[in-house]
């Protein structure tokens, strides 16, 4: 017993690692390989010295293109073509479902949010003794007649694509704050429950203590 605990526990300190060695080698790898490629193609060969520094000139060249992408992106024409671009995807069955998802993936982690969380949450949810993970949007404050006062709009996100969730207006004592950021709120939703926050969230202990609230 006391084996296979320390070979999971050295699984689960090296499964990072290598997984992130392996990106940063097959990053490496195949940049300098597009590149040679595309000398290639223009009827330029690259000198053997020279070769282990074109996965760098690679790097440098989507990074630079990415700046340029999103420099035309913030200019009026330049949306235009990339929402027709964008059109012209969404046209393709199968193409237009893995497109939605990694847009919006993206624009979850790296995006600028249109809606600003105040905090994340958990309620009761589908049932007692259920709890889901939520974004407080805003208190509702009696502006949904015949919706009574004391009612919380939150965002009940869903995995990987936490844009996809669903709004639901929840009596606001029902609503438990999390001492965790928004963002590691994001990551904890987009990894499908596989990245929880390092350090144990005050208001997980209080459920675990008195996991059914006062009535």
């Amino acid at each position: 017993m006391r084996l296979r605990q320390r070979l999971l526990t050295g699984l689960v300190t090296l499964l990072p690692l290598l997984v992130t060695l392996y990106f940063l080698g097959w990053v490496y790898a195949y940049s300098g390989s597009y590149i040679q490629a595309f000398l290639r193609f223009l009827g330029l060969e690259v000198p053997q010295a020279y070769r282990p520094a074109l996965p760098f000139v690679g790097l440098l060249l989507a990074a630079a293109l990415i700046y340029l992408v999103g420099a035309l992106a913030e200019h009026y024409l330049g949306r235009r073509l990339i929402v027709s671009l964008e059109r012209s995807l969404l046209l393709l069955p199968i193409v237009r479902d893995i497109y939605k998802a990694v847009q919006q993936i993206a624009h979850t982690l790296f995006g600028q949010k249109e809606v600003k969380f105040s905090r994340a949450a958990v309620i009761e949810y589908p049932r007692r003794g259920l709890y889901t993970l939520c974004f407080v949007v805003q208190p509702v404050e009696g502006r949904l007649p015949p919706l009574p006062e004391g009612y919380t709009a939150v965002l009940v996100p869903t995995s990987p694509v936490p844009a996809s969730g669903v709004v639901i207006l929840v009596p606001s004592e029902e609503v438990i704050p999390l001492e965790i950021s928004v963002e590691d709120a994001l990551k904890y939703v987009v990894s499908a429950g596989f990245l929880l926050p390092e350090k144990p969230s005050k208001a997980f202990s209080a459920l675990q203590q008195n996991p059914t609230p006062p009535a």
